[in-house]
């Protein structure tokens, strides 16, 4: 997708390629497909993993080859940031800061109407953190218990230009989250097996869970891996056939 639209923003989506896996393996794929009201919601507030949302909705069943195929393109509805205009999007990010305070919203409107079954997945890039709406919304999450919601960090140590720790200093973040009252994990972000196992195990809880995914930028492609570059780098021919030959070796 990145490769045929000259697109950007490779290294953000392939740091979080499982992290959606298990949030889209944790929700009931039937109920957003026919918009049942009380589906679970996936929200993707770090926007700008938008190939890789939508390659993971395309696994799911969510979006068609057709669909895909237009990424980025003139007149497509899938552009280089989540959007709402495209079929089972919840919301439209890409400003950062935006999608964990909706997620909230979203959390005790679903308690309220007494969907108890229904879950609230929100994803959350370590840059974005810094946003001062991200803790607003963190202690209202806490304040009314929000056990029906789950916060992934995508915590790839690296914004758009530099490491994240030098633009805002937020490290031990799982001391930050915990000091917010929520149930707190630390995971592997490349492990399907550790994040689904830490999403069910925080629903079982009595607050909001954040789990910080361990991740790395450009994960998979070895030439833009932890490169702060590829969050604006397009793919060359010569990139794209040596990604190509080095997933299918593996």
């Amino acid at each position: 997708m990145l490769y045929k639209a000259k697109a950007s923003h490779l290294g953000s989506s392939m740091s979080v390629v499982e992290c959606l896996t298990a949030m889209y393996g944790n929700v009931d794929i039937e109920k957003i497909k026919t918009k049942q009201p009380d589906r679970s919601r996936v929200i993707v507030s770090k926007g700008h993993c938008a190939s890789a949302t939508y390659a993971t909705m395309h696994h799911y069943g969510l979006l068609t080859v057709e669909q895909i195929k237009t990424y980025h393109e003139n007149g497509s509805l899938l552009q280089g940031h989540v959007s709402h205009g495209v079929p089972h999007v919840e919301h439209s990010t890409g400003a950062l800061g935006h999608g964990l305070p909706v997620a909230v919203g979203v959390a005790i409107g679903l308690r309220s109407l007494k969907f108890n079954d229904a879950k609230v997945l929100c994803l959350v890039g370590d840059g974005e953190i810094q946003e001062g709406s991200i803790w607003e919304a963190l202690m209202l999450a806490h304040h009314h218990r929000l056990s029906n919601l789950s916060i992934i960090i995508d915590n790839n140590q690296i914004s758009s230009i530099t490491d994240t720790h030098k633009v805002i200093d937020l490290n031990p973040l799982k001391d930050r989250f915990e000091g917010f009252g929520l149930q707190t994990f630390e995971v592997n972000g490349h492990n399907v097996e550790e994040l689904d196992k830490a999403i069910k195990e925080g629903f079982q809880g009595e607050t909001a869970t954040a789990i910080i995914a361990n991740t790395i930028k450009g994960k998979g492609v070895p030439f833009a891996e932890g490169q702060p570059i590829w969050h604006y780098r397009s793919l060359s021919d010569d990139d794209y056939k040596n990604i190509v030959s080095i997933l299918e070796a593996e």
